[in-house]
């Protein structure tokens, strides 16, 4: 492997899903066969994800994307044992096909806005494609109607605690004159909301006015959802093992989102269904799922023209490459 071409692999990897697109991920050339993956020491979310459950998950996307990416190219890699201080090493073990994902890498986008209602049903029949046994497949409307006011439920609670608001709105890009707008977090025009809209929402959720609003009960229709929850053909809960190791569940969740993409599908992540603790245990329950099992995440899937899904926000290579 070339510098030129670890570059370009960097460069495809970055286009991984991670969680609030922190890009905690820095990677470092080691040698001609090896790389290894290293966690930013300025990208992560202490309020959020304290335990560094979704960063490890996270670095399991970007290591899948670059073995995917280098596939493309007649390489193999694997996963090695890390030396400290790092979170993963990748190492060449020789040359490989292509692997058939490879092409839907750079399509992939996160989608929050509503759905195609005309494309329903033939989302909902293109879904059905989609066999693994660590998701579950909900399309029926009155499920979908109740996942929805679920999680507009969950997303309240994690609303009251005003660190975790002030952490997620430090990641919140509301117009396009901010320095990261094309860089990292979570612009206006990936969350789906015109400007005015945007600089409203950050005024929702900023201290005291979203306590006051709270109070008066007015912050839950302000942030609600539901409506574009309830426009996906389908919602997919992704399930694991309590135990699993989160680097591997984020490199099954990024080739789960992958084979959505080659169905033609776009697809919105509904995060809080496993973070908040009332709602995960409600869709165990719904699920039917065994002690030992989790809903990691959940997707709301549908179809949209490809004109309305937004370029993916991200740091430049250099940025991502140790020396």
């Amino acid at each position: 492997m070339t510098p030129d071409l670890f570059r370009e692999l960097v460069a495809e990897a970055s286009l991984s899903p991670n969680v609030h697109n922190i890009q905690p991920t820095l990677w470092r050339m080691v040698d001609a066969n090896t790389v290894a993956l290293v966690q930013s020491p300025t990208r992560h979310l202490p309020v959020g994800d304290p335990t560094g459950r979704d960063a490890a998950a996270s670095h399991g996307a970007a290591a899948e994307g670059m073995i995917i990416a280098a596939s493309a190219r007649g390489i193999g890699l694997s996963v090695t044992t890390p030396e400290s201080n790092e979170v993963a090493r990748l190492g060449v073990t020789g040359t490989t096909a292509p692997d058939p994902l490879a092409p839907y890498l750079a399509q992939r986008r996160t989608y929050r806005g509503r759905f195609d209602k005309t494309a329903k049903t033939q989302a909902r029949a293109a879904v059905q494609a989609l066999s693994r046994p660590d998701i579950h497949i909900l399309s029926d409307d009155t499920d979908i109607a109740r996942i929805a006011r679920l999680t507009d439920q969950a997303t309240m609670r994690a609303f009251r605690n005003r660190a975790y608001r002030e952490e997620l709105t430090s990641w919140m890009r509301l117009t396009s004159r901010h320095p990261d707008w094309h860089r990292d977090g979570l612009n206006a025009k990936a969350m789906n909301m015109p400007t005015p809209m945007a600089l409203a929402a950050g005024a929702v959720l900023s201290w005291p006015l979203f306590e006051i609003l709270n109070a008066l009960k007015l912050a839950g229709p302000l942030t609600a959802e539901a409506a574009a929850t309830q426009s996906a053909a389908a919602l997919i809960a992704f399930v694991q093992d309590r135990d699993a190791d989160p680097f591997q569940t984020g490199r099954d969740w990024h080739r789960m989102w992958l084979e959505l993409t080659a169905l033609g599908l776009s697809a919105g992540v509904l995060t809080i269904l496993g973070d908040d603790a009332v709602a995960a245990a409600e869709m165990a329950k719904r699920l039917q799922l065994s002690p030992d099992q989790r809903v990691v995440t959940a997707l709301r899937v549908g179809m949209v023209d490809a004109q309305r899904l937004p370029s993916p926000a991200r740091l430049p290579v250099n940025e991502l490459i140790l020396p």
